[in-house]
C-alpha cells in the first residue's frame, strides 16, 4: 500500500509545483481569496482538455444559470469553469490529505515489526513483562494432505512471549500461599473440578503478594502447561487425573496436588491444529526461556508454516476514508450549490413588494419607468458602496438592466431580459406590466402597480409565515435533546436510588 501512497504523493506534489510556476494571466486575476485552492487549476485544466471534460461539464446547464444569477456576468461560462476547478481542487485536496495519513499509517505499521528473519520474535528483556504478538501464520500441506481442506491455509495466532528469565543461579522465588484460592480459580469457565471441559485457568501468581505459581500437569497429553485441555480423544467416562500446583516466595516452595475429572469435549479439526501449534510455540518458548530470541516452528507434523506479521491495514483504511470523503465533499458541493440558488429565491421573492412600492411611490411622483429605475438602482449602489447594505441580488440585477439602459438598449428588451435572467414569476409578470407601459401608455398604469403592491406585500406575508413555520420545525429537533437531558437527568437518580 505504501508504494500506491507514494506515487500518489509524488504525483501531488508534482501537480502543486506546477500549478505555481504556472502563471497565466487569468489565474493571476482571479480572487486568490475565493479561490485559495488555485495552485490545483493548471493542473486540472490540463487534466480536463486533455480527457475532453471540459465540454461535457460546460454542458451543465443548471450550473451556467446558477452562475449568471450569482456572478452577473456576460460570459458565464468562465465562471463555470472556476467554478468547476473549485470543487474539483477540493475534492483533490481531501482526497491527498487521506492519501498523507494512509502513508504515514502505512509506514507506523511496518515500523512496529517485531518479526525478524521471518521466524525470530524479540523477547521482552529481565522485569519487562510478557508481551503479545498478533501473527498469521501461512500454513502450506504436505503432499499427503493435499485432498483435506479441513484446516485453512492461513490463521491468525497470538502468542504470549515471556520476559527474559534469570539464570538458575539468580532465581529468587518466594512464599506460601492458600490451596482454597488455587481450587476456586483454577476452574476457570468450568462448573467444578470433577467436570473440566474448557481450560483451566493456571494463574501465574496470587494477587496481592508477592507469590509466585508455576503448574506441572500428570500427564501432559491431558493438561498442556497454559492450562489447555485435550480431551478430543478420551472416552465418554472422562479420565481422572491431577496437576501439582508449585507456590514459591524467594527459596520457600509448597506443592498443591488438585484432583480433576476431566470430560471428553468435541473439537474441530482447526481447533486441534490450533492447540496443536500453540503448544509447539509455548514449549519452544520454555526450551529457549534464557535465548534473547524466540525461534517460531517452521512445520507442525505435515504443514509447513510461514509466519508473517498480521496485517492491521490502517493505510488502506485511511486511503479508503480519504476516496470516502473526496466523495462526499464533491456530492457536498454539488448540494451547497442548491442551497444557493433556493436562499437567492427566496430573498428575491422577499424584495419583490419593496420593490414595487418605490416603483408606485416614483411614478406617482412624475417620474417615468426609467428614472425610477435608474433611482432604485442608484440608491442601492451608493449604499452598497458605503457599507450601508449588504449585497442583494434583485438589485445587483437591476444594476445590470441600469448599464444596458445606459448602452442604448431599447427599455421593452432590457425589461424582458431582466425578468429572463430573474426566472421568478412575480419578476416576469412585472416586467411584462412595464414592457406593456411603454407600448399602450401610462393610463391604468399606476392603479396596476397599486393592485400589485397589495398581491406583492400578501405574499410575502405567506411567505413569512411558511418560513416562521421551517424555523419551529427545525427548533423541534434541540427541543427533543433537552427533552431526554431532562428525562435523563431525573431517571438515572432515581434508578441509582433504587439500587442502593
Amino acid at each position: 500500500m505504501w508504494l500506491v501512497n507514494s506515487i500518489i504523493l509524488i504525483v501531488t506534489l508534482f501537480g502543486i509545483l506546477y500549478g505555481y510556476k504556472k502563471k497565466e494571466k487569468w489565474i493571476q486575476d482571479i480572487d486568490h481569496q475565493e479561490h485559495k485552492l488555485y495552485f490545483w487549476y493548471p493542473v486540472i485544466e490540463v487534466i480536463l482538455f486533455r480527457t475532453k471534460l471540459d465540454r461535457v461539464l460546460l454542458k451543465q446547464g443548471h450550473i451556467t444559470e446558477a452562475m449568471k444569477a450569482f456572478y452577473h456576468t456576460n460570459k458565464p461560462e468562465e465562471q463555470v469553469k472556476l467554478y468547476w476547478y473549485q470543487r474539483i481542487a477540493t475534492a483533490l485536496t481531501v482526497l491527498a490529505l487521506f492519501n498523507l495519513l494512509s502513508l504515514f499509517g502505512t509506514l507506523m505499521d511496518q515500523g512496529d515489526s517485531v518479526l525478524m528473519e521471518g521466524k525470530y520474535i524479540e523477547r521482552p528483556d529481565y522485569g519487562d513483562g510478557s508481551s503479545q504478538v498478533e501473527l498469521n501464520v501461512a500454513i502450506k500441506k504436505g503432499e499427503e494432505e493435499l485432498g483435506q481442506d479441513n484446516i485453512p491455509n492461513s490463521q491468525d495466532v497470538t502468542i504470549s512471549i515471556g520476559e527474559r528469565r534469570y539464570m538458575e543461579g539468580e532465581i529468587e522465588e518466594l512464599f506460601d500461599k492458600a490451596l482454597q484460592y488455587l481450587k476456586v480459580n483454577i476452574m476457570g469457565n468450568n462448573p467444578s473440578l470433577e467436570s473440566v471441559t474448557e481450560k483451566l485457568n493456571l494463574c501465574k501468581s496470587i494477587p496481592g503478594t508477592s507469590l509466585i505459581v508455576s503448574w506441572l500437569p500428570e500427564d501432559y497429553k491431558l493438561i498442556s502447561p497454559d492450562g489447555s485441555i485435550y480431551n478430543s480423544d478420551i472416552s465418554k467416562e472422562g479420565v481422572s487425573t491431577s496437576i501439582k500446583a508449585i507456590v514459591s516466595y524467594y527459596e520457600v516452595k509448597r506443592e498443591y496436588h488438585i484432583t480433576l475429572h476431566i470430560l471428553p469435549k468435541q473439537y474441530s479439526e482447526e481447533e486441534l491444529f490450533k492447540e496443536k501449534l500453540e503448544e509447539e510455540i509455548k514449549s519452544l518458548s520454555d526450551k529457549t526461556a534464557v535465548n534473547p530470541l524466540l525461534e517460531l516452528p517452521s512445520q507442525i507434523e505435515n504443514y509447513k508454516l510461514d509466519w508473517k506479521l498480521r496485517s492491521q491495514n490502517t493505510g488502506v483504511h485511511l486511503f479508503i476514508l480519504g476516496i470516502a470523503a473526496a466523495i462526499i465533499v464533491w456530492v457536498y458541493s454539488e448540494r451547497h450549490m442548491q442551497i444557493r440558488v433556493k436562499k437567492r429565491k427566496e430573498e428575491m421573492l422577499l424584495d419583490y413588494p419593496d420593490i414595487v412600492n418605490k416603483f408606485t411611490l416614483l411614478i406617482n411622483a412624475g417620474m417615468t419607468i426609467r428614472q425610477a429605475w435608474i433611482k432604485i438602482s442608484e440608491d442601492y449602489d451608493n449604499k452598497r458602496n458605503c457599507k450601508h447594505t449588504t449585497k442583494r441580488h434583485l438589485y445587483e440585477e437591476m444594476l445590470i438592466t441600469v448599464r444596458e439602459l445606459k448602452l442604448g438598449m431599447p427599455e421593452k428588451a432590457a425589461y424582458e431580459q431582466f425578468g429572463r435572467r430573474v426566472g421568478l414569476i412575480p419578476y416576469i409578470k412585472f416586467s411584462a406590466l412595464l414592457s406593456q407601459n411603454l407600448i399602450k401608455g401610462t393610463r391604468g398604469f399606476t392603479d396596476l402597480l397599486i393592485i400589485e403592491a397589495a398581491e406583492a406585500f400578501e405574499d410575502r406575508k405567506e411567505a413569512a409565515k411558511r418560513l416562521g413555520e421551517e424555523a419551529g420545525t427545525k427548533l423541534l429537533i434541540p427541543m427533543m435533546v433537552l427533552l431526554i437531558l431532562v428525562f435523563l437527568v431525573i431517571m438515572v437518580p432515581a434508578f441509582m436510588s433504587f439500587q442502593m
